[in-house]
């Protein structure tokens, strides 16, 4: 009876309607996930989204494969449950924009900066992470990031430039794309980097979460398991709606003004 009712709760979750308008979607994935079997498994792609006054939730998540790639499995889903508009769409999803602009018109796609920050550090040698997290920081126009770091580690601004060529001219695209968004106005700059900043804590957890899960016996018991995690992550963003609120409307003589901090959070390494 319990394995029936966890069943119908995840069922109910992965099909609840959504709210029609929002602010800000960031759209994740995870692929590559320990299998026991030797068949062949797709992608997990999960969504978060923002509503304009900063309250968060998770939308969904969908398994992916060859016959069902992300843009019929994701948006036309969405848009079944009752999502009309998102205004900026926040993830790697350069091949599915024509399919994410044709579902969501006058909406924009963006790259992430917090998964972007995440794969270029995932790209270098442990050694040289804080080093590259502060060029890419100030790569990104932030200027909060350490001063003197590189000075502290092993390579030197050039050092670094010519060990990671392909990592820098990628992080360079990311920025110059993601660019346009924060010429848009305010709240939506900031709903962007708070919910892109809550949806790379929750890839992070998931990931360790299945490290310490270990293999699964099939590419459903994994996905039952993601499905179960976010769940349990949707809990726990209701108490921080308010603040991202907060943050995101800040107001100073009825005016809205920027929030300190860069939009990109420097990321735990292991």
């Amino acid at each position: 009876m319990k394995i029936l009712d966890a069943k119908v709760r995840r069922d109910r979750w992965l099909s609840l309607p959504r709210c029609r308008r929002y602010a800000v979607v960031v759209f994740s994935t995870l692929s590559k996930l320990p299998l026991r079997t030797q068949t062949a498994h797709g992608t997990i792609c999960w969504a978060l989204g923002s509503l304009i006054k900063g309250e968060c939730e998770l939308l969904g998540a969908w398994r992916l494969n060859a016959e069902a790639g992300l843009p019929t499995t994701v948006f036309g889903d969405l848009h079944l449950r009752g999502v009309e508009f998102i205004r900026c769409g926040l993830g790697n999803l350069a091949d599915a924009e024509p399919a994410f602009l044709a579902t969501f018109r006058n909406a924009a796609l963006y790259p992430s900066l917090e998964q972007g920050f995440a794969a270029a550090i995932d790209a270098v040698k442990p050694r040289h992470r804080a080093a590259m997290s502060s060029m890419l920081r100030n790569a990104a126009g932030h200027t909060d990031a350490v001063q003197g770091t590189a000075s502290l580690h092993q390579g030197s601004g050039a050092d670094l430039r010519q060990r990671y060529p392909e990592v820098l001219e990628e992080w360079d695209k990311v920025v110059a794309r993601h660019e346009p968004l924060l010429a848009l106005p305010e709240p939506y700059p900031r709903l962007a980097q708070a919910a892109d900043r809550a949806a790379l804590g929750i890839q992070e957890r998931l990931l360790r979460a299945i490290q310490r899960r270990g293999s699964f016996a099939d590419s459903a018991e994994a996905f039952d398991f993601v499905v179960g995690k976010l769940m349990r992550a949707e809990q726990h963003l209701q108490p921080e709606a308010g603040d991202v609120a907060l943050a995101a409307f800040k107001t100073q003589s009825g005016r809205l003004v920027a929030v300190p901090g860069g939009a990109v959070a420097a990321r735990a390494l292991a």
